[in-house]
């Protein structure tokens, strides 16, 4: 068995992604809430595909 998937390692590899998730959570909670983004451009005709496409 490899030393990546015994269960020792794969505990301490859990208990690291854990630590960290809870650190970039408390980062993310202390931060000001971000801006809303812009809503994304209509796309032109050519750009839809030739079903959507309106006849002119």
């Amino acid at each position: 068995m490899t030393r990546v998937n015994q269960p020792d390692s794969l505990l301490t590899e859990l208990r690291d992604i854990k630590r960290r998730l809870r650190a970039l959570e408390t980062r993310s909670a202390a931060l000001p809430p971000a801006p809303a983004e812009a809503a994304p451009p209509e796309p032109l005709g050519d750009d839809l595909p030739a079903d959507q496409r309106t006849r002119s």
